[in-house]
């Protein structure tokens, strides 16, 4: 692989990881709040604010507001996509570099 072409390689993947992370956030945000809200014994649904008790403290706006962030998977899912198609493309330069290098 020539020299130059490493670097331009390193920002790609940090490009396409940040990219792929953002695109994920708001289903991580649903995730943790099902991790949370579970376990608690608490109702979270994009309706109305529950009361959830930890410790004396009220936590269901909390959990409301990270379960709604879920919808914001809808303008996220194409950008997603994109990320996913760069990861696609990147593996198939790397797979076809290799099968130029071995012969």
């Amino acid at each position: 692989m020539p020299q130059e072409s490493r670097p331009k390689r390193r920002i790609v993947v940090i490009v396409l990881t940040i990219v792929t992370i953002i695109a994920l956030l708001p289903l991580f945000s649903v995730l943790a709040t099902y991790a949370i809200a579970t376990p608690l014994g608490c109702a979270v649904d994009e309706g109305s604010v529950h009361p959830c008790l930890v410790g004396g403290i009220d936590i269901g706006d909390m959990l409301y507001t990270m379960g709604v962030l879920g919808w914001l998977m809808i303008p996220a899912a194409p950008v997603l996509l994109i990320a996913v198609l760069g990861w696609v493309g990147l593996g198939i330069a790397a797979v076809a570099g290799r099968m130029r290098r071995s012969r």
